[in-house]
């Protein structure tokens, strides 16, 4: 038991290196074959015991930025922030000991059927795991492709979990191979080969395709100009009374000084002005203004409040507010999905000694959302910060008339760990779900603009105030099969898991 523990670890620790900021996807095609290994000839409590180690190093190092954020403003001590880290990853790590479990529970299935069924009991964890408890969909294993082009390509009819569940199935050919052969079992080897082969020459083909034919659709699609600001704020001071103003000021001298090439709509991070935009009787005008003196469209994040008459109270939200031309507000999006101890704090009667890491400011509500906000013939869909890690949020947005995705967030509360390039990854997938070009404005990086086969046609270094100026094209045509069906690949994986755990467990009787 020993030495499975530790091989889980290692493959667990491995895994790691396949996300970023590392990035070496490859590692992800292999990485999980030696926790295959461990779990053979294992008992059912084990298999949940290394499954749970192996999810235990790989979660420890990829968020292990919790620590950071919760210590540096959360107002945690570093014990209780590291407490708190592990267990998260504890908890994250009960999927992976799940999954192990019923590996082993649909071990009597042989070559093909097995190469399936190991990759649909994963995807169906992943998508469990972005779902149950508010979801925290973070890392999934179709992540760590996003620098390789041509296998994301299937996310427009997949998803994100389409990716994921041919990199297990690679996992799968591998381990299946070599057990194959060691056993002399040279008739599934052949069979679970070909198979593999086919897949990727299917895949990769389509991927080869798809990005040709994207490239040729997006030449039709009308063209905007957009300008970027990533104003580098200070977590210390962005709630600071007393420097809001000077934070206005550095969007104001940033966009000045980069606008004059026809820009038509300015983005501005989450939170970018650190005030009631529409209350603010100084700061307010002043921010306005600067959509006025560029005559452009201005999106910016900022918080915002409306009357709870009934009970006496304020709704705060995290919003966006569209600025028109004029320097009036035309469109208001609140963001939907709330990050727990982030902008709210669950359980708060138990949890009282808690901060938010969004401290200075009460707890926010959810908006009614997701729609896009409109001018002219653009829809433009947001995703505050959080929100760009769920796929189907991204959809719904894009099914209710978003022509172009608008992602903003304050990542400075990660510092400099893994987690602003790991956050950055996954909106390289909901670029190309979507088949829509995403512009992307960050407090502190990366700020990029991404276009619809998942290029990173520019993108911004972390910690530097810096601006984009680019083009970009709203989507005209018909929506993709992800757009529109966006829960049937994950649903499916859960349906054939059944069937074969079913299988599995009559086989066995």
């Amino acid at each position: 038991m020993k030495k499975k523990l530790i091989l889980s670890v290692l493959s667990g620790a491995l895994c790691v290196f396949a996300f970023a900021p590392y990035s070496q996807g490859y590692i992800a095609w292999f990485g999980f074959v030696p926790l295959f290994f461990a779990l053979e000839s294992s008992t059912i409590r084990n298999g949940f015991i290394i499954g749970w180690a192996f999810g235990s190093a790989f979660f420890l190092g990829t968020v292990y930025w919790v620590v950071h954020s919760m210590y540096f403003y959360g107002g945690m001590s570093f014990a209780v922030a590291a407490l708190a880290m592990l267990l998260l990853v504890f908890f994250l790590a009960i999927f992976t000991g799940l999954f192990s479990i019923l590996f082993i529970v649909t071990g009597s299935h042989r070559g093909v059927a097995r190469l399936f069924c190991i990759p649909f009991i994963w995807v169906s964890f992943e998508y469990l795991r972005g779902v149950l408890f508010t979801g925290f969909p973070w890392v999934l294993l179709g992540y760590s492709q996003t620098r390789y082009l041509l296998p994301i390509q299937m996310a427009d009819i997949l998803g994100v979990w389409g990716v994921s569940f041919w990199v297990m199935g690679l996992n799968s050919a591998v381990y299946l191979f070599i057990r194959g052969v060691t056993e002399r079992r040279f008739k599934e080897v052949f069979s679970v080969a070909v198979v593999t082969v086919l897949a990727a020459f299917v895949i990769l083909g389509y991927g080869f395709l798809k990005i040709r034919a994207t490239d040729g659709e997006t030449k039709g699609w009308a063209p905007l100009k957009v300008l970027l600001v990533q104003g580098n704020i200070e977590q210390g001071m962005k709630w600071d009374d007393k420097s809001a103003a000077k934070t206005v000021r550095i969007y104001r001298d940033l966009t000045m000084e980069a606008s004059g090439f026809g820009e038509e709509l300015i983005v501005f991070p989450e939170t970018a002005m650190p005030f009631y935009l529409l209350y603010d009787k100084t700061l307010g005008p002043f921010a306005m203004g600067i959509a006025k003196k560029n005559r452009a469209y201005l999106l910016t994040g900022a918080p915002h409040y409306v009357p709870d008459f009934t009970a006496k109270t304020y709704n705060l939200y995290n919003s966006a507010f569209l600025i028109g031309p004029e320097g009036g507000v035309i469109g208001r999006y609140d963001k939907v999905h709330l990050v727990p101890f982030g902008e709210y704090v669950p359980l708060k009667k138990f949890l009282f000694f808690v901060h938010k890491l969004t401290y200075g400011i009460g707890d926010f509500v959810p908006g009614p959302g997701p729609f896009p906000l409109r001018f002219g013939n653009t829809g433009l869909g947001i995703l505050i910060c959080y929100e760009a890690i769920f796929p189907e949020l991204s959809a719904q947005t894009l099914n209710n008339g978003a022509t172009l995705l608008a992602s903003i967030t304050n990542d400075a509360w990660f510092g400099n760990t893994s987690a602003p390039y790991q956050h950055f990854d996954m909106n390289i997938m909901r670029a190309v779900e979507g088949r829509v070009f995403l512009i992307r404005a960050a407090n502190t990086g990366i700020s990029a603009i991404i276009d619809p086969a998942g290029r990173v046609v520019e993108k911004t270094p972390l910690f530097e105030r810096r601006v984009i100026k680019g083009e970009v094209r709203l989507k005209n045509g018909r929506k993709t099969f992800f757009t529109r069906n966006m829960r049937v690949f994950p649903f499916t994986s859960l349906f054939f898991s059944g069937i074969f755990i079913i299988s599995a467990i009559t086989k066995r009787r």
